[in-house]
């Protein structure tokens, strides 16, 4: 359970366990944090990776800006909660008598729902309750009965124009577009990285990529970047991730959906047909061979 706090001077801190692989996810949670307290970016301290930090689950299966998003956007809002009953209880406070329903956080204050003139920053309530800082807690899991109800999917396709070689056989991809539509984005950029990664990877599935196996020992016999093939800057032409705007409000609260495998399939099934419609030769197994294309 994620850890947001609300300190004295009016800045955050949010904690997480959670590990980024490279995907972006220590930028895009911490968005997500500053959102869940009202405050700018730059006035939240995210620290995140380290296993003595609460435990955010795993990153894996296109879940992981869902699942610990979310658990750190309720993390956030149980601190405004608590900071918000501190407010609305206290005489002195002009946001006495709200109710905590009846106040927004936003840039650091507290404000009227019915009156937003009437504000309070953080730091003042923290510091007249005479505490040090104001702590929430979060977990996030999803909703067993909307799952069961509604499709919950990002959804997209990919196109992409291979030339091949009419003698030898050789195949090269020289232009991948790709339109993904996957809920809330909360970070353009790092989703349109994923997008391209997953892109790559797609093309390396269909062309370059194959696991050479000993039957007799089980031994991986290409386990080095030597020998097991994948793509380099020459073997990847144009590439296009377009953002199709969607929102979903079944998915999650936030309305986050997964990107982290969709573009990959897509961009393997799109090379292998765009071989057929090339040479008229249907391979049906990856990586697609010169053997496949002369002897089909």
């Amino acid at each position: 359970m994620p850890r947001a706090v609300i300190r004295r001077d009016g800045s955050g801190l949010v904690e997480s366990g959670a590990h980024d692989m490279g995907q972006g996810a220590w930028t895009a949670l911490a968005q997500i944090a500053a959102d869940g307290l009202g405050l700018a970016i730059d006035r939240v301290e995210f620290r995140a990776g380290s296993s003595d930090l609460p435990d955010a689950g795993i990153a894996g299966g296109s879940a992981h800006t869902a699942t610990a998003g979310i658990a750190i956007h309720n993390a956030g809002g149980d601190a405004i909660a608590k900071l918000a009953a501190l407010a609305t209880s206290d005489q002195r406070s002009p946001l006495y008598g709200a109710g905590n329903e009846g106040v927004i956080a936003r840039n650091g204050h507290l404000h009227r729902r019915d009156d937003e003139g009437r504000s309070e920053s953080y730091a003042d309530i923290v510091a007249r309750a005479g505490v040090a800082e104001i702590e929430g807690t979060g977990s996030g899991a999803a909703d067993p009965d909307a799952q069961s109800r509604w499709a919950m999917y990002a959804h997209g396709a990919v196109f992409a124009e291979v030339k091949v070689d009419p003698d030898l056989g050789q195949i090269r991809t020289t232009r991948l577009v790709g339109a993904f539509a996957a809920g809330r984005i909360i970070n353009p950029r790092l989703v349109r990285s994923q997008y391209y990664g997953g892109m790559i990877w797609g093309v390396s599935f269909a062309l370059h990529e194959q696991a050479i196996v000993d039957r007799r020992t089980g031994r991986v016999m290409n386990a080095d970047l030597a020998e097991y093939h994948v793509p380099v800057n020459a073997d990847i032409g144009a590439l296009e991730a377009l953002l199709v705007h969607e929102d979903d409000a079944h998915v999650n609260p936030l309305g986050i959906k997964g990107v982290g495998e969709i573009a990959i399939t897509g961009s393997a099934g799109a090379v292998a047909n765009a071989v057929w419609h090339a040479t008229g030769v249907r391979v049906r197994r990856f990586p697609i061979r010169l053997e496949d294309l002369l002897t089909g």
